[in-house]
């Protein structure tokens, strides 16, 4: 026995002259998110695919170090780059180039942070686009451009789940809906802020939007309509600004709405409608 002992010793020690200098297990936490960000089904999987699919001669490398990620993407125009992700305290730390494609990564990252850390996915992105669009930072996330060079600093905590503190200040309104006037011709539409989403289809004689708000639709899903409808201007839309003053079904001449509709109503507007979020389906037109 004790030579079987003495032989497992030297065999550990000789496995580990193996392991070059310096190198370390990766971080819990970087691992995690890293994990999470090449896992089967995630946005960047699906993106990745895709990308390889339309476009073959596409390169990717990804390599998992000790305090962070480094993705590398070539031979495709429209979405080569190279991003490395470091562990800083409670934060993954990057510094993206001035290429506006440098921050679709961050999207990816940040749906990746928010499986690790078991948090909703379209919350998550919902409040990273109420921040811009309010130009806050916070210790969940933070964007900060650097106007010598054009690069941009991004910060985002994988300690724990986020607080979110600012998310009943966030609405959907004309910072955050690029859209004018609808007109004749048919349009797809959609946001993502804070607590409420939205997918608007139609013209403006005939448009179906779609409200949705992460837990119970209240004042914050009800300003966000009003916004919506007075942004976008169905015929009708006077009428239903100046007299839709509560979350409250709703039978009108030109419009209607309707609350807390079934998952089967919501699929027929939307795949994969999110966890946790409550829908109004409101029409305007015959």
């Amino acid at each position: 026995m004790k030579k079987i002992a003495k032989t497992m010793l030297l065999l550990t020690l000789a496995l580990a002259l193996l392991i070059p200098a310096g190198w370390a297990e990766p971080d819990a936490a970087v691992k995690g998110v890293y994990d999470a960000l090449m896992a089967e089904g995630s946005d960047y999987s699906a993106a990745k695919a895709i990308n390889m699919e339309y476009f073959p001669d596409t390169k990717y490398e990804e390599t998992l170090e000790d305090d962070g990620f480094t993705i590398a993407i070539s031979g495709n125009e429209y979405a080569s780059g190279n991003w490395r992700f470091t562990r800083d305290g409670d934060a993954l730390t990057a510094t993206l180039s001035a290429e506006s494609t440098q921050t679709m990564m961050v999207i990816y990252v940040v749906k990746a942070v928010a499986s690790y850390l078991g948090m909703n996915g379209s919350l998550t992105m919902g409040y990273v686009n109420g921040l811009s669009m309010l130009d806050l930072t916070s210790d969940d996330f933070s964007l900060i451009r650097n106007e010598t060079d054009g690069t941009t600093d991004v910060r985002i905590n994988i300690a724990g789940p986020w607080a979110m503190e600012a998310l009943d200040q966030m609405v959907i309104d004309e910072r955050s809906l690029f859209y004018g006037a609808l007109t004749g011709e048919s349009a797809s539409i959609a946001a993502n802020v804070g607590k409420t989403m939205i997918v608007a289809n139609g013209s403006a004689d005939d448009v179906t939007i779609l409200l949705g708000e992460y837990g119970e639709l209240d004042e914050v899903a009800l300003k966000s309509l009003v916004n919506i409808v007075g942004i976008l201007q169905p015929k009708g839309w006077e009428a239903f600004t100046a007299g839709y003053t509560e979350m409250a079904d709703a039978q009108a001449e030109g419009y209607s709405v309707r609350l807390n509709v079934d998952a089967a109503t919501v699929g027929e507007i939307i795949e994969d409608a999110p966890e946790g979020y409550s829908f109004a389906v409101v029409h305007f037109g015959k």
